[in-house]
């Protein structure tokens, strides 16, 4: 019989994980032990009116392999205008991490990340530097913080989870980047979500389609995740639909989603290349139609 996959959403699981519908600050401090068996990251990508792009990750242990000690890593990756992105990663001891719990204020060597509030907005500056590349960058939240439920998805038991909060559903971002050995001014929009638990992906998750998207006013967050073969191959899905600060729809029940046309990619692993998100309830209708893909990358994080 498969082991049960447990959605953390109602007010008993508010109530166990201390918690209320409004996300507070400490919520994005640092929630996991750095012992074996755990892990945490705190995600951050922009997307630039240049067409440049950064995804900066601070983490305590590598996503495919909790059961190490404290491995504190910073990957700092960027996409040049028109041109091949360059990824390069950090990695000091473990006696260069700290992070706090009553906020965002994470140190990994001389890599940093703080969180503060300013007229309501939730703001986070960070510096990210690793060989040849640095970044120095403000994300001010405009779709404010958001959960589904309490953010908890538990694998087997009510022990094993893993747990995700979109700390800046959409925001703004300005800064800087150094790149090539130049400095870039760089201004336009981005996201940040920090994520944590005790179980291994690969060892619960089958695979996922994870998307956001900005429409004009309209802020879309969209997962299909299918949980492994052991866990019954659940499907959990998250859906936010919200107009400049205001949530219109996160209602995962009324959301599905379709896959179609597949094809290999060099990592081995077959991808779709139509892929329909919908999200009906009563009157309200809301359909994604993802075409006209490009394959960016394909790898295995296994090997």
């Amino acid at each position: 019989m498969p082991k049960p996959v447990i959605f953390a959403v109602g007010p008993e699981f508010l109530e166990r994980e201390h918690l209320t519908s409004t996300v507070e600050p400490w919520e994005d401090g640092q929630r996991a032990s750095t012992k074996r068996g755990e892990f945490e990251w705190w995600y951050f990508d922009a997307h630039f009116e240049d067409g440049s792009t950064a995804v900066i990750v601070y983490a305590t242990k590598p996503i495919i392999n909790p059961r190490l000690p404290l491995t504190p890593n910073l990957s700092l990756t960027i996409t040049r205008p028109g041109a091949d992105k360059i990824a390069q990663f950090s990695l000091p001891g473990a006696s260069q991490f700290s992070a706090t719990e009553e906020n965002c204020d994470v140190h990994i060597g001389p890599s940093w990340v703080r969180q503060s509030q300013k007229g309501g907005q939730w703001v986070y500056e960070l510096h990210a530097e690793t060989a040849s590349l640095s970044a120095d960058l403000t994300f001010t939240g405009v779709v404010p913080p958001w959960r589904p439920g309490a953010g908890k998805s538990y694998f087997g038991d009510m022990k094993h989870y893993f747990a995700w909060l979109p700390a800046i559903p959409f925001g703004t971002v300005e800064g800087k980047l150094v790149y090539e050995g130049r400095e870039h001014v760089v201004k336009g929009t981005g996201y940040h979500d920090h994520n944590w638990g005790n179980v291994p992906l690969p060892s619960v998750m089958d695979h996922w389609y994870w998307g956001r998207a900005q429409v004009g006013e309209y802020t879309l967050i969209f997962v299909e995740q299918i949980a492994a073969r052991k866990y019954g191959s659940t499907r959990m899905p998250v859906f936010l639909l919200a107009k400049g600060e205001k949530v219109l729809a996160e209602d995962p029940r009324y959301f599905s989603m379709q896959s179609r046309d597949f094809v290999k990619h060099s990592g081995g692993r077959e991808y779709p290349r139509e892929v329909d998100f919908t999200y009906a309830r009563e009157d309200e209708r809301v359909h994604l139609a993802l075409r006209d893909h490009a394959m960016i990358e394909g790898v295995s994080l296994l090997l």
